[in-house]
């Protein structure tokens, strides 16, 4: 019963908090949106309102502390426990212990570099490195930050955990407690890639060190008593499952999780390769996600409305244009939060509440074709979409000569500004 218990805990986090999507799932809603802010309501009225702001201020590393909590914990049990089951098995070589301690260092090191690498910072002086991508003039239309106040180049996106606007920005990770953008997203996929080797790595040693036992002391054939009637058991699966896991009890339970985050982790990382080799961001394609909902119910409302014989309007969309018939396009220009699984507190309304707002939209608008699909100009094809990731524009010498050209007239328009008004004041 314990083993499944755990094993249903851990799926129902899984499930509920990575997988699950707050906009469809109304168990993913309560614990992810509901229940968090009720518990801030509430702490407000007993705390006071600064207490709890502070408090706040300090929860983004909540899951870096998480993070190392887990992980060194699991490393800390493996050292204790696993590394004297190794030396004791006839079935693993003791060469693992030296391929563990180095799986350990990268493993730590990954997370390190992924955390500390600068994601791309926008600001009014190195701007013109970051500006390498066309307005798309539907997700991404030219317009100046209202928070930075600087111009909001394509696929940037302002970042309020870092307080800063970032280049190519994908998501904000607690985990490395860092924003995910242009420039540090290779040392991210590096951090993902690295803990899937070494999960699945953790997962299939620790199964050959169960499996040993087993057979050198052939439990399967073994006689087994309950440890409070003394009465006899006869050996089959659960029996020397729950034998193993009480022996080796800790290092069952780092087993088990490294099982399901080798799972959970290469998914997450199947994803991101996903959305990397067609061109987008995680902060792209949520909104492509909208896109799509978008198109697929204008498209259906004007070939209906075009049945009825419903009024009409016979000018054509444009690339530019296609928010015109629809102010729900409009929002997908506005910025929101996103994490590692999507929009965070995005104001989540329910399918019910959409049809409702889609029924008063028909009712007041003109209908007009959407027209083709929309493209993401920013797919370039697998292999260039994998180089601008690992090799980011902004970082390749084109746009590093561009940044510092720009400097140099920048200084010699400050010196001559210098030189006019030192002359001005020799005159005065």
């Amino acid at each position: 019963p314990g083993i499944i218990l755990y094993l249903v805990l851990c799926i129902f986090l899984i499930h509920t908090f990575i997988l699950s999507d707050t906009s469809s799932s109304p168990l993913a809603r309560c614990f992810m949106e509901t229940l968090p802010d009720y518990t801030l309501s509430l702490l407000r009225k007993v705390l006071g309102p600064k207490l709890v702001q502070k408090l706040q201020d300090q929860t983004q590393y909540f899951l870096v502390v998480v993070y190392l909590v887990v992980v060194l914990g699991s490393w800390s049990i493996m050292f204790t426990f696993g590394y004297s089951f190794i030396t004791k098995s006839n079935h693993v070589s003791n060469w693992h212990k030296y391929s563990g301690y180095c799986v350990f260092v990268i493993c730590m090191w990954s997370w390190r570099k992924a955390s500390t690498t600068s994601p791309g910072y926008i600001t009014a002086r190195n701007i013109h490195r970051f500006d390498n991508y066309p307005y798309d003039d539907f997700l991404f239309i030219e317009k100046t930050c209202p928070t930075v106040g600087i111009r909001k180049l394509a696929r940037s996106k302002y970042d309020r955990f870092t307080n800063q606007h970032v280049a190519r920005f994908d998501h904000f990770c607690g985990w490395i407690n860092n924003a995910v953008g242009e420039e540090n997203y290779r040392f991210f996929l590096l951090f993902l890639a690295v803990h899937v080797g070494m999960c699945f790595y953790g997962t299939v040693l620790t199964w050959g060190l169960f499996v040993g036992e087993i057979e050198d002391r052939d439990l399967f054939n073994a006689i087994f008593f309950n440890g409070k009637t003394g009465v006899e058991v006869k050996a089959d699966f659960w029996v020397v499952t729950h034998y193993m896991f009480m022996k080796h009890f800790w290092l069952s339970g780092v087993w088990i999780l490294m099982t399901s985050m080798s799972v959970v982790l290469f998914l997450f990382l199947g994803f991101h390769l996903y959305i990397a080799a067609n061109g987008m961001t995680t902060n792209e394609f949520y909104k492509w996600r909208q896109v799509k909902k978008w198109y697929k119910r204008e498209k259906s409302r004007y070939e209906k409305a075009l049945k009825e014989g419903k009024k009409l309007s016979t000018k054509p969309s444009s690339k530019g244009e296609h928010g015109s018939s629809n102010g729900g396009m409009k929002d997908l220009t506005n910025d929101v939060d996103v994490g590692c699984i999507g929009p965070i507190n995005n104001n989540t309304v329910s399918e019910k509440q959409e049809e409702q707002k889609e029924q008063t939209e028909e009712e007041k608008t003109v209908l007009m074709d959407p027209g083709p699909p929309p493209v993401n100009i920013y797919n370039k094809g697998i292999v260039e979409n994998f180089k601008e990731v690992f090799f980011p524009r902004s970082l390749r010498p084109d746009a590093l000569n561009r940044y510092a050209k720009t400097r140099r007239t920048d200084q010699v328009l400050k010196s001559d500004s210098v030189n006019d008004n030192t002359g001005k004041a020799k005159a005065t």
